[in-house]
């Protein structure tokens, strides 16, 4: 009788195994993930981390009163630009500076926490829609808009690693601009109304090392090229921040 041990499959892989993957072998994260059964988890757990980690940041970014500061002073700058533009009279940018000032932690967790929720959520389904597009459009593929879901969760670790690591350097360097991206170029002179330096400030190592892994995983899902994969993936990347920070969203 053979007494070898069953060896694991890709679809038995559990999650922490999948985690490490996606840091070490991205590739070997997403295989067997076509003919799995549905694993929610593996989009709920980082989305619900994500949302939490956004909320923890606020609250530590509420009780650090340089960093407070800072974003008064950016709320201020866009008030003035406002009143210059007459958009907004004097008198309305002045009561809405006394009224931020009077806010107390409670108001500001939840005006500051739930765009945050809402934001995931929106981050999650809507960007894995337009994977699931992009594959169904370009290249035919009939694999359900589940997977993609999935693959988006499982390259979103990366994204989690980042915020961490954000939390950390914001914090450290009590700096809301010192961020892993390349608005560290303008770290002593950064200028929130900027438009180079917000475009600056999107492009984080981070964005963009979660983009190359989420190509790889449609890639490997879709059973296509890798490069195929990233050149969509890195687009629609390019597309987000395009579109992102004109409107505010990133910055």
């Amino acid at each position: 009788m053979d007494n070898q041990e069953p060896t694991m499959t890709p679809e038995d892989s559990s999650l922490g195994t999948t985690i490490a993957n996606v840091f070490a072998s991205p590739t070997e994260a997403f295989q067997g993930l076509n003919n799995a059964p549905p694993k929610a988890m593996n989009w709920v757990l980082p989305m619900i981390l994500m949302a939490a980690l956004g909320v923890l940041f606020v609250y530590l970014i509420f009780t650090n009163e340089v960093i407070k500061a800072q974003i008064f002073d950016m709320q201020a700058q866009q008030f003035d630009k406002a009143v210059q533009d007459g958009s907004m009279t004097q008198q309305q940018a002045d009561q809405i500076r006394d009224q931020m000032g009077q806010t107390g932690i409670g108001l500001f967790m939840v005006f500051g926490s739930l765009p945050i929720l809402i934001f995931t959520a929106a981050y999650f389904f809507v960007g894995a829609l337009f994977l699931w597009l992009s594959a169904k459009i370009l290249w035919k593929s009939p694999v359900k808009y589940g997977k993609f879901l999935e693959v988006y969760g499982i390259a979103t670790w990366i994204g989690v690693l980042g915020t961490v690591i954000t939390m950390g350097t914001v914090l450290g360097m009590n700096s809301m601009f010192a961020t892993p991206s390349l608005g560290l170029l303008f770290a002593d002179s950064y200028n929130p109304l900027d438009t180079m330096h917000k475009f600056a400030s999107a492009i984080n190592i981070f964005s963009i090392w979660q983009a190359l892994v989420t190509g790889i995983g449609i890639s490997v899902l879709a059973g296509k090229p890798t490069g195929n994969g990233i050149v969509i993936a890195l687009v629609l990347w390019a597309i987000w921040v395009g579109i992102g920070v004109p409107l505010g969203i990133l910055r």
